[in-house]
């Protein structure tokens, strides 16, 4: 009886540490390739905007620089209470960014330089802010991540470029203590 419920209660606790923790959008198979004549994505869910973009014009030796911006929901801007921190990284590359005590209407924008072709990447990126909901004070934390790859060289097409409408590949996550 005793080895059962201590393997239960491992259970719980591996369930409660992998639903707290959020996982890359790779972990679920989606992953945006940046490809011509679409080079940008845009993805929109009920925490923000999530843009992304490669150059229409890269050479085939060249490496790629993934520029991006994140702008926070107006609902999610309604119940903050102060300035936001926000730090970005990436799992494959030494890159990160870092604003401190900036305005929860800004929109928070980057480069990531130096993506290969056809390699898989993890861009993540997180905010902290007071907010205070119903006359509570608390911290909210916003997590997003986006799984994304880069295609070989351009090649040029008679199809417009556009804005590619984003899927699974973005996921964000809002939590408030």
């Amino acid at each position: 009886m005793r080895r059962s419920s201590s393997a239960a209660l491992v259970s719980a606790l591996v369930a409660v540490v992998l639903a707290s923790t959020t996982l890359p959008a790779e972990a679920f198979g989606h992953r945006h390739t940046f490809a011509s004549p679409s080079p940008s994505y845009k993805r929109t869910d009920s925490n923000g905007t999530f843009t992304a973009q490669v150059s229409a014009r890269w050479t085939s030796s060249s490496a790629v620089t993934v520029p991006w911006a994140f702008t926070v929901a107006p609902q999610v801007r309604a119940i903050a209470a102060g300035r936001m921190t926000c730090k970005a990284g990436h799992m494959q590359l030494p890159y990160t960014d870092h604003h401190r005590n900036i305005a929860v209407t800004y929109t928070w924008h980057s480069s990531v330089p130096k993506n290969a072709r056809n390699k898989n990447y993890d861009l993540w990126g997180h905010c902290a802010f007071p907010v205070k909901v119903g006359g509570k004070t608390g911290m909210a934390n916003l997590r997003f991540t986006f799984a994304y790859k880069v295609s070989g060289p351009a090649k040029r097409s008679a199809t417009a470029a556009g804005v590619e409408q984003g899927g699974p590949e973005f996921t964000s996550e809002l939590t408030i203590s």
